[in-house]
């Protein structure tokens, strides 16, 4: 059932600039300060898509092992080596990574793993909550040397390709009261989009929070086409793409999260994850 849904989006008027920095150590995080639009969003299981290479997302069913999410060192000794496991079976990567991961609940998150391999609340400031702002994670001058490094590790000798891809899983029960929604990367274009280096999101042992991330502030087109998955469960989880070196426009997913119209069950709370694949 397609959906009409609210997002924030950059304005037209602030695309194809200059790269800009907005530095969360310094500055609150302001989530709803952009343009709220319309838009529908296509129920993906009616709709179904062509796959993680082609649209740019796709959802796996894969229940976890993990008995505890919010156990940080549980998480980081069982989920990730899920997410990586799952990661090189999608894109025949030889080599990954990930260090860190967002929990999150209405109106706060916690950031885990990362430099110090803890785990930290923090509220919509520094990024906590749903997140309705529309963006992309990477963008095509991001690089990996000094996240690796901060990790004692270094990108590899050899590679062909390299993919980031992000793991969105619930954890309660559903998601349907606040789904992620994610755009058809194929839908994409140059002109819908705003560089933009974000330091200090999250807590301070989030590993990008002093290095800073390139990201793609987004606004909103007619071309794009939007779909999220209804029902999902904690045994699911959405995977899409963030980076690719083969490029990041019409490649990867812009995504938001978007206040459901017909909310069913609790309050959402999700974990998020990355994994860096070199191929």
């Amino acid at each position: 059932m397609t959906v009409t849904a609210g997002m924030h989006f950059l304005d037209p008027a602030h695309t194809r600039g200059p790269v800009a920095d907005l530095d969360l150590r310094t500055l609150d995080y302001e989530p709803d300060g952009r343009d709220m639009t319309e838009v529908q969003v296509m129920d993906a299981r009616e709709h179904p898509q062509p796959g993680l290479h082609q649209s740019g997302f796709k959802l796996v069913h894969s229940p976890s092992a993990v008995t505890d999410f919010y156990d940080c060192d549980q998480v980081m000794e069982t989920y990730y080596e899920e997410c990586k496991a799952t990661a090189r079976k999608l894109t025949g990567a030889h080599t990954t990574f990930t260090y860190d991961h967002i929990i999150r609940e209405a109106g706060s998150q916690y950031t885990g793993g990362g430099k110090t391999r803890t785990q930290v609340k923090t509220g919509t400031a520094k990024g906590g909550g749903y997140i309705s702002s529309v963006h992309m994670d990477y963008t095509d001058n991001s690089t990996w040397d000094k996240y690796l490094e901060i990790h004692g590790e270094r990108v590899p000798d050899q590679f062909a390709h390299v993919y980031a891809l992000n793991f969105w899983r619930p954890l309660s029960a559903s998601a349907d009261d606040n789904p992620l929604a994610v755009c058809d990367a194929r839908t994409v274009s140059i002109e819908d989009l705003q560089e933009v280096i974000v330091y200090g999101y999250g807590a301070e042992n989030y590993s990008w929070y002093d290095i800073g991330i390139d990201t793609f502030s987004v606004s909103a087109s007619e071309h794009q086409q939007w779909y999220y998955y209804p029902g999902m469960t904690p045994d699911d989880v959405l995977v899409f793409k963030s980076y690719d070196s083969d490029g990041v426009i019409g490649r990867t997913c812009p995504h938001a999260s978007f206040a459901h119209p017909n909310p069913l069950g609790e309050p959402r709370r999700s974990i998020e994850l990355r994994v860096l694949c070199f191929c």
